[in-house]
């Protein structure tokens, strides 16, 4: 099995990101989760032992649905190493079951989003719909348009952007649709036409995502099928708010004008939390560094606590650092933020860092 998996990582690696495979079980959650944690699983686990190298590349290359974590709530955890031992047992021996029956068992990755579009679109809740009809609006009304969008419209495209491909909510309701879904498109004699299809997502495949997009849209409430999925949908508009928030915190926070006390506050199109900056305080980009070490003079202020040095994983891992006033050097009168840790290093997996200082402020949901 071991090796079954190396050789099958190593295929995966030479193939673009839309061309890897997925079993079609990881995309459709089969089996699926006890519906109570008390409840037995209808899975046997296999216990695979290998080198954790090879197991974080095998996870690297596989199917991993927006929303899903390696670590999360039942309906949100991933099977990404699941998938790869699947589908590397698939891709040398296929094999099926009662359920698997007459389904294609093995997918590109660009056709498993393509299916899993089509779920998110006809399961899609108001809040969800906000940004996603508007953005296909936009979208329909530039084509062609060499004018440049303004920022309310970059935002919006960018939300709706991340909604469909990065952030989603998940639950038993939408893997019974897509199992619906994989049997319309994925069984019988034209399967591998139908993956064809989904991985081409070609003007047919976008007016039947419209069409799955506003299937709910004029029906009164009462009519609308199934359980309101309202919840986790506002959830998930949340969290792309919040990571395009993120996004453009940078571009705050060093484009803010020196001395005007309303650019120093971050509230606007930023959900629940507020930062300001003293009026003062002035901030550059440096691009990062294999070692993660900022330049000097800026990791000895930072380590002196003259400056606070904080790493942007949303922005391409650049590391930014606060500069003193006049933008030369730290003024001997001026008051910044405390640093993080000693010697101005931002590790791979590390977050803002930042310690305890003055003056400023920060909303309870900033983590």
């Amino acid at each position: 099995m071991r090796r079954l998996l190396s050789v099958h990582v190593e295929a995966q690696e030479k193939l673009d990101a839309d061309d890897r495979l997925a079993h079609i079980s990881t995309l459709l959650r089969y089996p699926p989760p006890p519906r109570w944690r008390r409840d037995p699983r209808q899975d046997r686990p296999l216990r695979l032992r290998a080198d954790p190298g090879l197991l974080e590349r095998a996870r690297a290359v596989s199917l991993r649905l927006p929303g899903q974590h390696p670590r999360a709530y039942r309906d949100y955890q991933g099977r990404m190493l699941t998938d790869a031992v699947m589908t590397a047992i698939a891709v040398a021996e296929p094999f099926t079951d009662d359920f698997l029956e007459d389904l294609l068992p093995v997918l590109r990755h660009r056709a498993a989003f393509g299916l899993w579009r089509l779920v998110t679109a006809s399961t899609s809740t108001g809040p969800e719909k906000e940004y996603l009809v508007r953005a296909e609006s936009l979208r329909a009304d530039s084509w062609g348009s060499a004018a440049l969008l303004e920022d309310w419209q970059q935002y919006l495209l960018r939300v709706a952007e991340i909604l469909e491909r990065e952030e989603g909510w998940h639950s038993s309701a939408r893997f019974k649709l897509a199992v619906s879904l994989a049997r319309m498109h994925l069984s019988g004699p034209r399967a591998r036409a139908g993956e064809a299809w989904l991985y081409a997502q070609d003007e047919d495949f976008e007016e039947m995502y419209q069409d799955c997009l506003q299937v709910d849209d004029g029906l009164p409430k009462h009519a609308k099928r199934g359980y309101d999925w309202t919840g986790r949908g506002g959830t998930a508009v949340w969290r792309a708010e919040r990571r395009v928030a993120l996004e453009y915190f940078e571009d705050w926070l060093v484009g803010r004008s020196k001395g005007d006390p309303a650019a120093g506050v971050m509230e606007p199109g930023s959900p629940g939390w507020l930062l300001r900056t003293p009026a003062a305080w002035q901030a550059q980009v440096f691009p990062r560094t294999t070692a993660g070490q900022l330049p000097e003079p800026y990791a000895r202020w930072a380590c002196e606590g003259r400056g606070v040095g904080l790493f942007l994983p949303e922005r391409a891992g650049r590391v930014a650092a606060a500069e003193g006033a006049g933008g030369g050097g730290l003024g001997a009168g001026d008051r910044y933020w405390a640093a993080g840790r000693c010697g101005g290093r931002a590790g791979p997996g590390e977050g803002p860092w930042i310690h305890r200082g003055r003056p400023h402020r920060v909303g309870p949901r900033v983590r």
